[in-house]
């Protein structure tokens, strides 16, 4: 069955829930008070249904005070029926509730002209021309306007078969790649059953049993039974108004403006980037700084406005801007909002949600506030990639980005497959996906040749660069955890290469220019020379005339490629000395010996002796006995 929801609008007094009642059969004003006083207090709500269409109704109070109910029967509203009394015409809660539902982005609706029984012809011809003037110009520009009597029944069959006709053909609801998302405009409890809460199905699906989210809260519950007008139900999906029976919570936790939600990774924010509309009627420019008070959906929240991209902002004018919000609203892309002064109370802006996780911006950046792009469904994978370009190296999970935007993690596949198709991001091999921007990943690489070739500028010889220094000097904080996977990229680019945790130029291990290759050919043939003198490498420096660090580092090179042998930690022997050592032992005729035997048979001391042992020990030439050394023979 096609779901669609018809909300009432108009000034006080002017039939709206008499309206209701004569197409619907249902009173809306249930309150003791509404009954006595005669005019709605809260919102009511019937149905009405026609083939595979059913009609909900949402009937508003008309009274300006009351503006704010109003405002959150509006939300999820799909077409309005404005109502206007032929005997007084246009009045001023006519004019706020069709600024209201227009900047709710309700696409049209039709006018009931009530209570003609009361007027003579000429004076209905007349109101119906004061309308279509009022709609010029608006979303609502060449609606039908009937003329009917709640009172004698004329007109009302042609608007009921009117309001069926435009429910067939009003917009889909959202219902695949969506989370059931309600926004609670009633709580009340029943005896034997708890909770129930009721609101505007906005998106998505719903089953008894289902675990569901309430936010800004973040409480879980779960739901025990599901009813739409008084119906139970198994199921109910986007656009029906639903009582929900809530186990898990008490009614005294949850309030109207509260949402109930598939569970998800929904983040309420404090702070919400914008599309602002300032009405032509507002009474003052807006401006940073200002105090608003903010209607989203069921919600009502102070705020203020933080950023502006053009400012101030003149009535009639348009501008992506930033809302300091002084409590948490969970607010997705797409969300419409109406922004009210608190004092004189008037509507005099509205919004639409551009995003909900943007950073503050700083003022002299505020400008770019413009240049966000849309929200649309068709321009998902724009969106999207703004987003993976934004966290720069650090990149997207797909359940930030669903949260994010509101949307199941199934419904971005089809935009991110078009991003991946057109190579403009690339996916981390991370638990989960991490996609980041092909274009900072080229940045990247060109960053990271250039910081290696800078790094090791004026550097005879070294052994290269520390992997995590190396990559701390290229990736922000967030990037860092992913630091082994990007320098194991450009490894595999041919831009760098790994060699025992350090980053080297690419195709060697090292790197060495051919004045150091000449340093170190000198180097090491002085180490061969000397033999056990073990001179420090600051000696050979001075003894061949070259710099300290070059000579530090050729040496740290030659320990590294075995030519030079680090003995105790500190004396540098070169490997072709020990060597000979090692094969003089191995044909020494005796089984072992000691130090002292050692020390006298290759003129050592005693503190180049015992290192030399050691090593010999190291390398499987002798075995240690106590004090004495066995030798270990080829073969044996």
């Amino acid at each position: 069955m096609r779901h669609v929801v018809w909300g009432t609008a108009g000034h006080i007094d002017h039939g709206k829930t008499t309206l209701v009642k004569a197409l619907t059969g249902t009173d809306c004003d249930r309150l003791p008070e509404e009954k006595l006083r005669g005019i709605t207090i809260d919102l009511g709500f019937a149905e009405l249904s026609e083939g595979d269409t059913q009609l909900h109704f949402v009937d508003v109070p008309g009274h300006e005070r009351l503006v704010h109910t109003m405002i959150a029967g509006a939300a999820g509203i799909d077409l309005a029926l404005l109502v206007i009394a032929a005997d007084e015409g246009v009045m001023p809660q006519t004019r706020e509730h069709l600024e209201v539902i227009r900047l709710m982005g309700v696409p049209g609706g039709a006018v009931a002209l009530t209570k003609t029984d009361l007027v003579p012809d000429e004076l209905v011809e007349l109101a119906a021309e004061e309308v279509r003037e009022l709609l010029a110009g608006t979303p609502f520009a060449g609606v039908p306007v009937l003329p009917v009597s709640a009172h004698t029944g004329a007109g009302i069959a042609e608007l009921k078969r009117l309001l069926v006709e435009q429910g067939a053909r009003a917009r889909p609801h959202l219902v695949a790649g969506r989370p059931f998302r309600e926004p609670i405009d009633r709580v009340f409890s029943l005896t034997g059953a708890g909770t129930v809460v009721t609101g505007t199905s906005l998106s998505g699906a719903l089953e008894v049993g289902s675990e569901v989210v309430v936010q800004p809260l973040g409480a879980p519950a779960r739901v025990r039974r599901l009813h739409v007008h008084g119906a139970e139900r198994q199921r109910v999906e986007a656009g029906e108004r639903v009582a929900i029976n809530l186990t898990g919570l008490a009614r005294d936790a949850l309030e109207r403006g509260h949402q109930v939600l598939s569970p998800g990774p929904w983040q309420p924010t404090l702070l919400a980037t914008v599309d602002l509309e300032l009405l032509a009627s507002a009474p003052a420019a807006l401006d940073e700084g200002d105090e608003v008070e903010v209607h989203a959906l069921a919600a009502r929240v102070p705020a203020r406005i933080e950023r502006l991209a053009r400012r101030p902002l003149e009535p009639g004018g348009r501008s992506n801007g930033q809302l300091l919000l002084r409590e948490p609203l969970l607010l997705f892309p797409g969300d419409r909002m109406v922004l009210r002064r608190p004092a004189p109370v008037n509507t005099f802006a509205g919004a639409r949600v551009l995003d909900a996780r943007l950073r503050r911006w700083r003022r002299r950046d505020a400008a770019a506030l413009a240049e966000l792009p849309s929200v649309q469904p068709e321009a998902w994978p724009r969106l999207l990639a703004a987003w993976i370009e934004a966290e720069d190296l650090a990149g997207l999970a797909v359940p930030a980005m669903a949260g994010r935007l509101g949307a199941l993690e199934e419904a971005l596949e089809a935009p991110l497959g078009r991003l991946l198709e057109g190579g403009s991001i690339r996916p981390l091999p991370t638990q989960p996906p991490r996609f980041v921007s092909t274009a900072q990943v080229e940045r990247l690489a060109k960053a990271a040749a250039r910081a290696l070739r800078d790094r090791l500028a004026g550097e005879e010889v070294s052994a290269g660069i520390p992997a995590r220094d190396f990559a701390g000097g290229l990736l922000a904080a967030p990037a860092l955890p992913f630091a082994d996977l990007y320098l194991e990229q450009l490894r595999a680019r041919g831009v760098i290469e790994l060699a025992g945790g350090r980053v080297v130029p690419p195709g060697r291990d090292s790197h060495m220019t051919e004045a150091g290759e000449e340093l170190a050919r000198r180097v090491e043939a002085r180490y061969r020379e000397l033999g056990f003198e073990a001179p420090s490498p600051q000696a050979v420096a001075e003894q061949l005339a070259a710099r300290p660090e070059a000579v530090e580092g050729i040496c740290r090179f030659l320990v590294q490629r075995r030519r030079l042998v680090r003995l105790d930690g500190k004396f540098l022997i070169h490997r072709a000395v020990l060597d000979e050592v090692a094969g003089r032992v191995r044909d020494w005729q005796v089984e072992d010996f000691g130090v002292a035997e050692f020390k006298d048979r290759f003129g050592l001391t005693r503190k180049l002796a015992i290192p030399a042992l050691e090593w010999l020990d190291s390398e499987r030439v002798t075995v240690r006995h106590g004090d004495r050394r066995r030798i270990v023979r080829r073969g044996g």
